[in-house]
């Protein structure tokens, strides 16, 4: 098994943090530091540290569903002392969020101590989508929803195109069911920055097929056997 696989089997990062664990010494496998991204390490002899604690990989895995309140941070910690998802669930494994929503967003987020799975979701080669449901200031045309859903210009970036529909409309805000997969920071605030309608209110409902339902919101659940084997199945 290479050495980054094992690391995120324990839990202690995902695939890619790993990796960069790997590549700044802090990894070692039998008290030797190794460096080397492909090493191959044997689950059943070899012992893999980092930063001088022993990683063991988790037999079984811990999914829990939050929602997500405003006002909390989407870390594991805080150097600002803010309170953060991880301090709004009951759990002795080591969990720590996939992914992040803004400190003013609220909805689903997902915290495992999986680093296989979060490496499936947050890799930019899997398109994943996600849903959100935006309240932003007006009534944006069709006009300028066609930007969004051919893809909208920001900075020098292009954004993949969206889906994206009025749910309600009233006479000073809209609220508009927005689709994307990619995971760029403040991405559906900055789509409709650029078209003139900014983003009031944002809540994530689902990812994929994990779905937030009436879940309420500072509370959490642990995922189903179906949505479990959802994930496992992702590749």
């Amino acid at each position: 098994m290479r050495l980054q696989k094992y690391m995120a089997h324990s839990g202690a990062a995902s695939r890619r943090k790993s990796e960069e664990y790997i590549l700044e010494g802090r990894v070692k496998v039998n008290d030797e530091i190794v460096k080397e991204l492909g090493y191959i390490v044997d689950p059943e002899k070899d012992r893999v540290y980092l930063d001088g604690k022993r990683l063991k990989i988790i037999k079984k895995h811990t999914y829990i569903l939050l929602n997500k309140p405003l006002g909390v941070v989407s870390t594991a910690s805080d150097e600002k002392g803010r309170r953060t998802v991880i301090d709004l669930v009951e759990n002795d494994s080591r969990l720590y969020p996939v992914g992040r929503l803004d400190i003013d967003t609220t909805g689903l987020i997902l915290l495992t101590d999986d680093g296989e799975v979060t490496n499936k979701l947050t890799h930019p080669k899997n398109i994943i989508e996600k849903k959100y449901i935006a309240t932003v200031e007006g009534r944006p045309n069709k006009n300028e929803l066609n930007i969004l859903r051919k893809g909208v210009m920001v900075g020098r970036e292009k954004y993949a195109p969206a889906k994206v529909k009025i749910l309600k409309a009233f006479e000073k805000d809209s609220i508009i069911e927005v689709v994307i997969h990619e995971g760029k920071n403040h991405q559906v605030k900055l789509m409709f920055e650029k078209i003139n309608h900014p983003v009031k209110k944002l809540k994530r409902i689902s990812i994929g097929d994990l779905e937030l339902g009436d879940l309420e919101v500072g509370n959490y659940r642990y995922l189903n056997e179906e949505e479990v084997k959802y994930l496992k199945k992702l590749k």
